[in-house]
């Protein structure tokens, strides 16, 4: 275990509020054990002791936060990631994290880092994936790029997508046109136009249209 996760430790559980952690545990469907610490106090919590380790990725921190059990821990890690460098070698273990203890909150938190490390044929292959959370990374993983977003990438991967019939892919999509379209509603009009989306996926990414 990481020398360091004892800080992480000891900065959370004192703030724990077991009222709030059934909220918070009910809101993921009972998937996953929280202490019931809100993002902002999470955030304030352990600041210090993340701020120190944005000059490299600590995986042992990492996997130590990803072996705990509530799911703090594992928000501590992407926001450790958030800020760390990340590099092209990074990818496949980014990926372990993607498929352990999966679910839509650290998924959705994982894609931007995962974004920033991997090359356009890394998340090629992302988007074939075997596993239905690694391809929800690499349909979100351009998010916020705005006119940096590479849109011959974005429509592959959602093109190898489409059809999928789950929700979390077609919301994911929906997601991903929806944010590019502040940026070229033009294009996200057309992507639309051109191809057969889910009703959902329509929705969603023809909200700002």
């Amino acid at each position: 275990m990481s020398a360091d996760f004892p800080l992480i430790d000891a900065a959370l559980r004192p703030l724990a509020d077991p009222a709030r952690a059934a909220g918070m545990s009910a809101y993921q469907r009972g998937r996953f054990p929280f202490l019931g610490v809100p993002a902002p106090a999470r955030r304030a919590a352990v600041k210090e002791v993340l701020r120190g380790r944005r000059k490299a990725v600590d995986r042992e921190l990492v996997e130590a936060c990803w072996a705990a059990a509530e799911r703090e821990f594992q928000y501590v890690a992407c926001d450790h990631l958030r800020d760390a460098p990340l590099r092209e070698g990074d990818v496949p273990w980014l990926r372990s994290l993607v498929v352990r203890k999966s679910w839509w909150d650290t998924v959705d938190a994982l894609a931007k880092p995962v974004g920033r490390a991997a090359t356009a044929a890394q998340m090629r292959a992302w988007a074939d994936d075997g596993d239905m959370w690694v391809r929800r990374a690499a349909i979100l993983h351009q998010l916020g790029r705005r006119e940096a977003t590479d849109t011959g990438l974005l429509a592959g991967i959602i093109l190898v997508n489409l059809g999928s019939g789950d929700f979390f892919i077609d919301k994911a999509i929906g997601w991903a046109l929806r944010e590019y379209s502040k940026t070229d509603p033009g294009w996200v009009r057309g992507f639309l136009t051109e191809h057969e989306v889910s009703a959902l996926t329509r929705r969603e990414g023809s909200k700002y249209l």
